[in-house]
């Protein structure tokens, strides 16, 4: 999907006006900033953190099943992916999409998390987020200001995990699984217990105080130095190898199957 549309865009920094959530997941607008309602609001954000804190071992302590449908998941639960400082044989690996785009949702489930399974431990992988930045620095989104927190928490999950590539994918491919409901707090619970990343550290990274919108702006601008405007495209060792827009893979020069990059990253691997 193309970043340069007519499609109103939404600044990031909206967010941090309007992130406190009520009892019935909705996002509440934020009229006042003035200290004792930052108080009242910071206060109250911790009661939630004390609150999800203690729900979150329940859970843990009496697990459910839970399942994701239509998905091929990452497993986590008994490795990592922990890419070697000085391995001159790891292949960079990244894919640049919007979180609230059907296209990132096709390329992560079709393409890039089953091509993970079999070369998670050959490449360093990243995943970046398209989006614009205005003279003035602030940060927009092409689906607006909720896809920006999508964004946000996917690069958080990122952040918290840097060694466990695929504990942070997986996280990013459940949400975008359901990119319409993002970032509900229901899908955001759901796909950070289904991967073992505490609720309440995403939440942090997210909220005023946090880093998630110094890690958008960075990662935005990342892909704008590559050049990058569709979502999703994918790049193999900085160069560009395959593009899903509009429903259709395009600018594919050595195929677009799961095959076809693990055939691609080994190559590299082995010519490295």
């Amino acid at each position: 999907m193309s970043g340069e549309t007519g499609l109103k865009t939404h600044n990031a920094r909206e967010l941090h006006e309007r992130y406190l959530e009520d009892g019935t997941n909705k996002l509440l607008q934020v009229k006042s900033a003035d200290p004792a309602r930052r108080r009242s609001r910071r206060a109250l954000r911790n009661y939630l953190f004390l609150i999800l804190s203690v729900s979150f071992v329940i859970i843990y302590v009496f697990p459910r099943i839970l399942q994701i449908r239509g998905v091929t998941r990452l497993h986590t639960s008994d490795q990592s992916t922990v890419i070697a400082s000085n391995g001159s044989n790891i292949v960079p690996l990244e894919a640049h999409i919007m979180s609230k785009c059907p296209d990132a949702r096709d390329c992560l489930r079709d393409l890039v998390v089953p091509a993970m399974e079999q070369i998670a431990d050959k490449v360093d992988f990243k995943l970046s987020y398209i989006g614009s930045i205005t003279n003035d620095n602030e940060v927009h989104c092409k689906h607006g200001s909720t896809e920006c927190l999508g964004n946000m928490l996917g690069l958080c999950a990122a952040d918290l995990f840097p060694s466990d590539t695929k504990r942070s994918l997986g996280f990013s491919t459940c949400m975008i699984m359901s990119y319409q409901q993002i970032p509900s707090r229901e899908l955001v619970e759901h796909c950070s217990l289904e991967h073992g990343i505490p609720f309440e550290d995403l939440n942090a990274c997210v909220s005023e105080e946090g880093k998630g919108l110094d890690l958008l702006e960075a990662s935005v601008q990342r892909s704008q130095k590559a050049g990058v405007e569709k979502s999703c495209t994918i790049r193999v060792a900085g160069e560009k190898w395959c593009v899903r827009d509009g429903a259709a893979w395009k600018d594919c020069t050595d195929g677009h199957e799961v095959e076809d990059l693990v055939r691609v990253v080994k190559s590299r691997t082995k010519s490295s």
